[in-house]
């Protein structure tokens, strides 16, 4: 055996036992989650619902501030003919038809703005979800290497058990030394892999930090489910939330059309101060200011309106065509994930049977030490797909639910 080999994987060994036993005297420190926990954690606490918030806020306050009269404006004057002081209070007319399509169109607005929060909410569910599969996984994957490095380790005592006995060669320690050294290091990558999945998990769920602080309490289940999601009715929320914004800007467009006739101001006061005393107290005034439209009849803002409109059209057409094949292929991922996972079921017992075997034989004299390692690097393989596949069908099955959430389930 290489002596500095040897000294290298012994130390990668104390390094992961020193490690793995501070790991789990920390864990007792950590708070369990469980996936619903970090699903309601994301929908509370999810940094990208604040945007989504924020804008609903927004459009609730540019609804208040479409309903709102405009102010009138008081202009005070003096001249030197008689009467020589003036006051007059204008009053902008909020002409009805111009009232209710801006009144309409912020209506429109905040309802889209609504159906994006939901959306947005709904796709901070969906991140939680996947990250605390990808967790589950990263654990699952982390036990099987801690099972191989046992086991690697295990070999490498008996086949040095059996050099010395006179039945193995120097060359099968040495492959087993190598074999075991590489167990350690994927422990070691697999060990750094779970700690970055649980730190995304914890981004998902809001948690501010930086060190780990969760653990997880659920296991990575076969998903088995007796029907797809189909939603519960209603419009699904992309489509949802684009025909809103096509509605907004045709609301829009209509009242920049009907602006363009300017919205007239009354004027209302008095004229007082005549020095001749010819003219004694208040004089009334009265009047009406009609801008007239011959230069430019708000024909920016309408071509800006309806150049709008036609982009939320095209933004429309493409998100139904987007989200129809979305639901189709995340449904046709789900099926096959799941007979994926049906068949990997299979492999894994069978695998595990022959690498168990294998090391009898070996452990017997009846089979050589590549048999065994070969069988062992299969069996890692074949349970690592499997890990992989279950892993993939659950958030296949997540991002089903996304994408059939309706407007039904989550606007109320």
């Amino acid at each position: 055996m290489n002596p500095p080999f040897v000294r290298l994987w012994r130390t990668i060994a104390a390094i992961l036992a020193l490690s793995l036993t501070a790991g789990s005297a920390n864990a007792q420190q950590l708070r369990p989650v469980s996936r619903a926990d970090a699903v309601q954690s994301a929908i509370e606490h999810a940094p990208r619902l604040l945007t989504a918030a924020s804008d609903t806020t927004a459009a609730a306050a540019a609804l208040r501030n479409a309903r709102l009269m405009p102010d009138p404006t008081a202009a005070f004057g003096y001249s030197k003919s008689a009467p020589r002081y003036h006051v007059e209070l204008s009053i902008p007319l909020d002409l009805p038809w111009i009232r209710n399509a801006r009144t309409a169109a912020a209506q429109s607005g905040r309802a889209g703005s609504q159906l994006r929060l939901a959306f947005a909410r709904v796709a901070a569910q969906l991140d939680a979800d996947t990250a605390y599969t990808a967790a589950l996984a990263s654990r699952e994957l982390l036990a099987l290497s801690r099972r191989n490095s046992h086991d690697a380790d295990s070999l490498h005592r008996i086949a040095a058990v059996r050099r010395d006995a006179g039945d193995a060669s120097e060359l099968d320690v040495e492959l087993a030394s190598i074999f075991a050294g590489q167990q350690a290091n994927t422990l070691a990558g697999d060990s750094l892999t779970a700690e970055s999945a649980l730190f995304t998990l914890q981004a998902a769920m809001g948690i501010v930090g930086s060190e780990i602080t969760i653990t997880l309490a659920d296991s990575l289940m076969h998903p088995h489910l007796d029907s797809f999601p189909v939603g519960s009715g209603g419009r699904l929320l992309p489509v949802a939330a684009a025909e809103s914004d096509v509605q907004t800007a045709e609301l829009q467009a209509r009242m920049q059309r009907r602006s363009r006739i300017i919205e007239p101001t009354l004027t209302a006061g008095f004229e007082t101060g005549d020095p001749g005393g010819s003219e004694t107290g208040m004089l009334p005034t009265v009047g009406i200011a009609i801008p007239l439209p011959l230069f430019n009849g708000n024909r920016g803002n309408v071509a800006l309106a309806e150049a709008e409109l036609q982009r939320a059209q095209a933004a429309l057409a493409a998100i139904r065509v987007e989200s129809t094949g979305a639901l189709g292929r995340a449904r046709r991922a789900l099926r096959a994930g799941l007979e994926q996972v049906t068949r990997d079921e299979q492999l894994t017992a069978s695998a595990d049977r022959v690498s168990a075997m294998s090391l009898t034989a070996y452990r017997e004299g009846a089979a050589t030490l590549a048999s065994v390692l070969e069988a062992q690097r299969m069996a890692r393989d074949v349970r690592s797909q499997y890990v992989a596949d279950l892993a993939s069908a659950w958030i296949a099955r997540s991002v089903l639910l996304l994408l059939t959430e309706t407007t039904a389930s989550s606007v109320p």
